[in-house]
């Protein structure tokens, strides 16, 4: 153990005290023997005392009077987790919950107040910040060499024991409250008729307070008239029997009350009956529930039956007497067999389980004379008194089924007008549908001439126009070089005459193949676009964006995608006023989509697109290829025009694979990079 401040061990205090043999005195040799002894017996006390001390199992500590560890045991070291040498020297305060600081200071204060033992219940702490609950006794001890007062104290852990008393509490708390709040009625009785607690439910229904029952004889607080009324039930509870019943009892203070009491003996450890416990329900409202029902089965239009799980018939109303022909009292008990074929409760499965079902409206119930008479009949489960019936409700459908006859009459004769009158819209359809195609082929015709007189007109263009215009070039040309030897004029002037009629010539060139256009196809498509965009006749520019998701196979459908772009280029730009114009092939989703974009004015709102011919033309064609035209104007202006076509269009030739895709995709690429660099 470490030395104290005194520099004595507990051992060496014990054996320093006054008559312990200690000292330099002066003995003589017959008490040195004595001595000897005497110093032995006390080193052995000592040491017994330490070994007590250290190993003991309950935490001990010596404080001094501001609460600074002066002594502990490996009991207390081991309850704080720290090792005794550091413990000793610190303020015990740092152990205590903080909280609890103030009970403490009180307990140190009462302990130099005080002669006796001070005990005080607190909450401490370990080197992990765990709580332990404890509680600490202290005595006050003089010091015998320098008279010091020290607290010799013991620390008893009670968190084992405050767990238990919580959980205990919690558990009685929710005890009572089961018990007081609780929906049932509940007593608890002692042999000699007096009440030990009742529910909440119980008081109320007997318009007294819960804590006016304890210790009060049952025949004062419910009346004698009400006590007879359930004495022979409480007789024999006593005997050590579980009774129940249901019964109008009549309380003095609370009236009359219809309840279903169970009576179970309260037994002692012994076994002896020292009372009962009761749970009480009040079934006054079920019972007025039942009487209703009752009622309502009565007055119901139609035949009620109620039987039980043998199919025994319990209850019938007056319309099933009426409807059967038999008298109330020859049905009950007999079997619903009597009145319904056993297909029916086979046919709801009775025999397993009860379920609301409808057996339909082609049941005929068997009369008293035997007759047979149309009927609907369906089965609810009813749940009384603990037991599962099922309710029968059987409706009388003879006129029902008169009108259906009449009806279903009627519908076969409106069935013979609606297949005439269809017969006759399908010829109307047939030749609506032959005047629609022979309308389709007037439209193709026109578009056919359409295309026949701009081809016939590229042609004169192009043989008549572009030949004269170079025949002058060729003219303007030679009178430059004759003028040049002569010097008669500037031949500069007569160059640039013969260059501008070879532009004019180029241009005209230009325009009668936008005119002649008849080579396009779907190999071709990307460079007809190509071509078409870097024309120099547009006064707006125009570029093709071709992004590499976009595949067409079908050659018709590629002529029409041509003619709808040069529509919508040209149209742009006349109309559009737009800084450019932009060619895209794309693939949106599940289809193939040609776009024209342009940023110029866009559409005006009175303006309807659809209304012109121009329109009509391209979304003709775009209906020819199986697709759709679409006119808008983009949220940042101008005017964008977009034709949808199928991934797979009808009659298209389609790739095995995507390697051949892959191969077209490139060679339609290589031949636009070689017309790049043939045009630069």
């Amino acid at each position: 153990m470490k030395k104290k401040p005194n520099g004595l061990s507990p051992k060496k205090r014990f054996a320093s005290r006054p008559g312990s043999g200690g000292g330099n005195g002066l003995r003589d040799p017959s008490s040195s023997m004595q001595t000897y002894w005497l110093k032995r017996q006390s080193e052995e006390i000592n040491a017994r005392y330490t070994d007590l001390y250290d190993f003991a199992p309950v935490a001990y500590v010596t404080m001094d009077r501001s609460g600074r560890i002066e002594e502990a045991n490996l009991a207390a070291a081991q309850l704080f987790g720290v090792p005794r040498d550091r413990l000793i020297g610190m303020p015990f305060a740092l152990f205590v919950w903080r909280e609890d600081s103030p009970l403490f200071l009180h307990h140190l204060l009462r302990c130099r107040t005080s002669d006796g033992r001070t005990e005080t219940e607190l909450s401490l702490k370990n080197v992990r910040y765990e709580i332990i609950h404890a509680k600490l006794s202290s005595i006050a001890i003089r010091e015998p060499l320098n008279g010091h007062v020290l607290f010799q104290s013991s620390i008893v852990d009670l968190t084992e024991r405050v767990v238990a008393e919580t959980a205990l509490r919690e558990k009685e708390f929710e005890v009572e409250r089961i018990i007081t709040e609780t929906p049932f009625m509940l007593t608890r009785c002692t042999r000699d008729l007096r009440y030990r607690y009742v529910s909440r439910a119980y008081a109320e229904m007997l318009g007294h307070k819960q804590n006016d029952f304890a210790g009060k004889r049952i025949a004062r607080v419910i009346g004698g008239k009400a006590f007879a009324t359930i004495r022979p039930y409480v007789e024999r509870v006593l005997l050590g029997e579980t009774v129940s019943y249901e019964m109008m009892v009549p309380f003095k203070d609370a009236g009359p009350h219809f309840l279903s009491v169970t009576y179970v003996p309260d037994k002692n450890e012994r076994g002896e009956v020292i009372g009962w416990i009761a749970s009480m329900v009040d079934i006054g409202e079920r019972k007025r529930a039942e009487e209703r029902f009752r009622m309502a089965v009565e007055a119901s239009p139609s035949g009620m039956v109620m039987i039980d799980q043998d199919r025994k018939i319990t209850l019938v109303n007056s319309e099933t007497e009426r409807l059967f022909g038999y008298k109330r009292k020859e049905l009950l008990g007999k079997s619903i067999y009597l009145l319904m074929p056993e297909r029916f409760l086979g046919q709801i499965g009775m025999a397993s389980k009860w379920r609301t079902s409808d057996a339909g409206s082609d049941l005929f119930a068997l009369r008293k004379d035997g007759t047979k008479v149309p009927v609907e009949a369906s089965l609810n489960p009813v749940k009384s008194e603990g037991k599962l019936f099922a309710l029968v409700s059987i409706l009388d459908i003879t006129e029902r089924k008169e009108a259906e006859a009449k009806l279903q009459g009627l519908n076969e004769k409106l069935e013979r007008r609606v297949a005439e009158r269809t017969y006759e819209l399908n010829a109307a359809n047939q030749e609506l549908k032959s005047e629609m195609l022979r309308r389709k082929g007037l439209e193709g015709e026109i578009l056919s001439v359409s295309d026949r007189e701009q081809q016939r007109l590229g042609q004169e263009l192009h043989d008549g126009l572009c030949q004269h215009l170079t025949a002058v070039a060729f003219m303007t040309r030679s009178i430059a070089l004759r003028l040049r030897d002569h010097r008669v004029v500037d031949a500069n002037d007569i160059e640039k005459v013969a260059e501008l009629v070879n532009k004019a010539a180029i241009d005209t060139r230009n325009l009668s193949r936008a005119l002649h256009r008849v080579d396009v196809d779907a190999a071709g498509l990307i460079v007809a676009l190509q071509d078409l965009a870097d024309r120099e006749i547009w006064r707006t520019p125009c570029r093709l964006e071709a992004k590499p998701s976009f595949r067409i196979d079908d050659d018709a459908a590629a002529a029409h995608l041509y003619r709808i772009a040069r529509e919508a280029v040209i149209n742009a730009n006349k109309h559009a006023e737009a800084r450019e114009i932009v060619l895209r092939l794309e693939r949106a989703g599940g289809e193939m989509v040609l776009r024209v974009i342009d940023d110029g004015v866009g559409l005006p709102k009175e303006l309807k697109p659809q209304q012109g011919l121009g329109f009509h033309i391209m979304n003709y064609r775009a209906q020819l290829t199986g697709g759709r035209l679409e006119i808008d104007s983009p949220q940042n202006g101008g005017t964008r025009v977009s034709c949808y076509l199928p991934v797979h269009l009808p009659g298209s030739s389609k790739f095995p694979n995507d390697d051949q895709r892959a191969v077209t995709g490139d060679l339609t690429l290589r031949h636009l990079a070689g017309r790049g660099a043939a045009n630069a």
